[in-house]
């Protein structure tokens, strides 16, 4: 991945990471404004209503950590690919891809199960976000083949 797309996907992993630091931040309720700021708009409408309750620290906190650790994961990742030659950067790429497409489906599944509809609509917007750089810039390339071992 080079140029435009990279600087995409670099900038979608940092937008990451900086959303699990507002998820980690609420722990406290001196930095918890912004997440349940984002907890109110996923339970629309927007009237400082949400279920952001003092039980949803720890839960926070946590998908917090996991969402930092996952924009991490995906920057080690990508500099990774640079360095391999394009069939394996490519079953690299594939994995990772199939990873979030795992997540968007049962996170957003589970979202709607919850009555929580306005998270799958922000996991659709989150996932395109990823999905654009992916496709735009070929990285998936053609099939992968198996060769002997």
């Amino acid at each position: 991945m080079h140029g435009f797309w990279k600087t995409w996907m670099q900038l979608w992993c940092w937008g990451v990471l900086a959303f699990g630091v507002v998820l980690t931040a609420a722990i406290s309720p001196v930095l918890d404004g912004p997440a349940r700021a984002f907890y109110d708009l996923v339970h629309w409408p927007l009237d400082r209503q949400s279920s952001f309750v003092e039980t949803t620290r720890f839960t926070a906190g946590i998908l917090g950590a996991v969402t930092i650790g996952w924009a991490l994961t995906l920057l080690s990742a990508m500099a990774a690919a640079e360095h391999l030659p394009p069939a394996p950067a490519s079953a690299l790429w594939r994995g990772l891809s199939l990873a979030t497409v795992i997540w968007f489906v049962v996170d957003s599944a589970a979202s709607i199960a919850a009555g929580v509809p306005g998270n799958a609509i922000s996991n659709t917007v989150f996932f395109a976000g990823f999905l654009v750089p992916i496709v735009g810039s070929g990285v998936l390339g053609g099939p992968v083949r198996q060769t002997a071992s």
